[in-house]
């Protein structure tokens, strides 16, 4: 049974159920731009359900750079900036659960003559934490008849090219100074030349760092994926510009011979280093660095033994070790408390039981002096004896007092 179809090719099944395949309400256009123009793509597609579009350069998928930007969900493809090697064919997909779609356009690069040539010899050098001196070489007296101006192009490195600012200079300035800018950072700075006709290719991209300083030293962290193997990853700075690179550097420990060192960009924040020596331990050095130089260096030592843990010289410390450590920690100090508790109260018993038993026997003492002994008094042996067994322990102090005998006076 054949399945019956729409005057738009659509099958009536997936029209019934409500599903459409893409259709194009607007085609990109084929155009032609000199080098260092801008070309805009637009492409709009309707379907059900919505369909999702997806753009090719020359039959493979296109990437997003720094000059090719695709926005508005991907309906407009804008390329700025155009060099030769953007000359191709752009392609427009548009694909939903009921089928696909496609419109092409093709973008040709002209290399009128008439263009001014990309200015040459661009160099810069820091005047202070703010500012930057821009230098570059005039161009030939051919080149530059047909030259109304240049325009400077800087951004904080790191930044999107959406915060780049521009300065128009005259055609008869070959330097420019900027101002009012961050301390301690870099810039990423390319320059334009300008005629009726339109602008130049840019000139070779160059980078400068105000006055200011070294960056801080970086915090970093380690990760041991197995014996042989480990991952560095660290913090990147809160704004973009103040370091422009981080160079990494690791060695063993027992094997100083082995050894590496990896210099990164500045939005780089992970590395890993695989095919070190089994279960070796490893010295980690991280160091971030800008136009005014290095920051100082924080290390770090790794072992990449089982179950090994990394640690920073006099950077952090191991929090496991202390949870640990603190519970028996916790005991001794609470059974050392309790044992001095015990021993004051048996010192205070202790004290009171001689006092009390040095009163009873000064007071024996002084019955026993102050005159004759009654005869039906106990005997001082009697009383001790009587003492011992009533307290079952000896007193602390004893005294023995001798009887008078009869008859004998001190007259």
């Amino acid at each position: 049974m054949e399945t019956s179809r729409r005057r738009d090719g659509t099958c009536l099944s997936d029209w019934r159920r409500g599903r459409a395949p893409p259709e194009f309400v607007q085609w990109p256009q084929s155009s032609s731009r000199p080098a260092g123009g801008s070309v805009v793509f637009s492409c709009t597609a309707q379907g059900v359900p919505e369909p999702h579009l997806i753009w090719l350069k020359n039959g493979k998928l296109l990437e997003p750079s720094g000059n090719t930007k695709l926005t508005n969900n991907n309906t407009t493809l804008a390329i700025t900036r155009i060099a030769p090697e953007d000359e191709a064919i752009y392609q427009c997909i548009a694909e939903n659960s009921a089928g696909t779609n496609q419109a092409s356009a093709r973008l040709a690069v002209s290399q009128s003559a008439e263009l001014p040539e990309a200015p040459a010899g661009l160099s810069a050098a820091p005047l202070s934490s703010s500012g930057l001196r821009l230098t570059w070489e005039p161009p030939s007296e051919r080149a530059g008849r047909d030259v109304i101006g240049y325009v400077l192009h800087i951004r904080m490195l790191g930044e999107p090219d959406s915060k780049e600012l521009q300065e128009a200079v005259s055609k008869t300035t070959f330097q420019h100074e900027f101002s009012n800018l961050e301390a301690a950072t870099t810039y990423s700075i390319y320059l334009k030349a300008y005629s009726a006709l339109g602008a130049s290719q840019q000139s070779g991209t160059i980078t400068a760092t105000t006055l200011g300083g070294v960056p801080s030293s970086p915090s970093f962290y380690t990760k041991v994926l197995n014996q042989t193997a480990m991952q560095v990853y660290w913090e990147l700075p809160s704004k973009p510009g103040k370091v422009e690179g981080f160079r990494l550097v690791y060695r063993g420990v027992s094997h100083p011979d082995v050894q590496g060192q990896e210099t990164f960009p500045g939005h780089i924040n992970t590395h890993s280093i695989s095919h070190l020596e089994p279960a070796a331990v490893y010295e980690i050095q991280l160091v971030a660095f800008n136009g005014n130089g290095d920051s100082p260096a924080n290390r770090r030592l790794v072992s990449l033994e089982e179950g090994g843990s990394s640690r920073a010289g006099g950077q952090s410390c191991n929090c496991d070790q202390s949870a640990d450590g603190s519970m028996p920690g916790l005991l001794i100090g609470i059974h050392t408390g309790l044992a001095c508790i015990l021993f004051c109260l048996l010192f205070l018993m202790f004290g009171y039981r001689h006092s009390f038993l040095c009163r009873k026997s000064s007071s024996w003492e002084a019955g026993g002096l102050s005159g004759s002994v009654d005869p039906r008094a106990p005997k001082p042996e009697s009383i001790e004896l009587m003492t011992q067994r009533r307290d079952s322990a000896p007193p602390p102090v004893m005294v023995m007092v001798e009887p008078t005998p009869p008859g004998t006076g001190t007259g």
